[in-house]
């Protein structure tokens, strides 16, 4: 099982997709240092802020409330880019710094998983851990892409944004996470009866 090619294929892809969050946390990180410099880049670009998605399995629930002096403006002038206030900005960058290393970590206790599969330590207890980890973090990717709030100068949107999918995938990793406890029960039972 050492030479399994679909086990050393997912080991592979496991190193490269980590790669990829590593180089996304650069160039975000870049990104935002850019932005906090050359904030009129972005506006002359006329780069667009967009925050919505339509996948299958989500709710979405958008509200947007403007203010000011009672002048009536467009939606394109309230909620552009220049007048974002810099507290939105950097919870933007946070809570998306903050996905990108919640999914780091869920490819890293992947990876760690199909690693003692591939050395015959299938039901070891590293494994229970690590579903357990993979769950949990499921659950903070659930919680952190739920519920967004973006301030401007003279309004705000607020959006919250249920997606079922990481459930799901808590959900499984918790059940394999008690499947592999049994496995290493039955495991242990064997090896204490020979």
């Amino acid at each position: 099982m050492t030479k399994n090619k679909l086990l050393n294929a997912a080991i592979y892809i496991c190193k490269f997709i980590k790669l990829i969050y590593i180089l996304s946390f650069i160039a975000f990180t870049c990104i935002f240092i850019h932005f906090q410099i050359d904030r009129d880049y972005y506006i002359e670009n006329n780069i667009q802020l967009s925050l919505t998605s339509t996948q299958s399995s989500e709710i979405n629930f958008k509200h947007s409330d403007k203010w000011g002096d009672g002048i009536k403006k467009d939606n394109k002038e309230v909620y552009a880019l220049d007048k974002m206030t810099t507290k939105s900005i950097y919870m933007i960058y946070l809570k998306l710094i903050f996905v990108i290393v919640i999914m780091f970590l869920i490819t890293k206790e992947f990876q760690n998983i199909v690693q003692s599969v591939k050395h015959f330590d299938t039901f070891k207890k590293d494994n229970i851990i690590s579903f357990s980890r993979i769950g949990k973090y499921m659950l903070l990717y659930f919680l952190a892409t739920s519920y967004s709030v973006i301030e401007f100068q003279e309004g705000q949107t607020t959006e919250t944004h249920f997606s079922f999918i990481p459930l799901y995938f808590a959900l499984l990793a918790f059940i394999m996470a008690e499947i592999f406890k049994e496995g290493n029960a039955l495991m242990e039972e064997n090896e204490l009866t020979v």
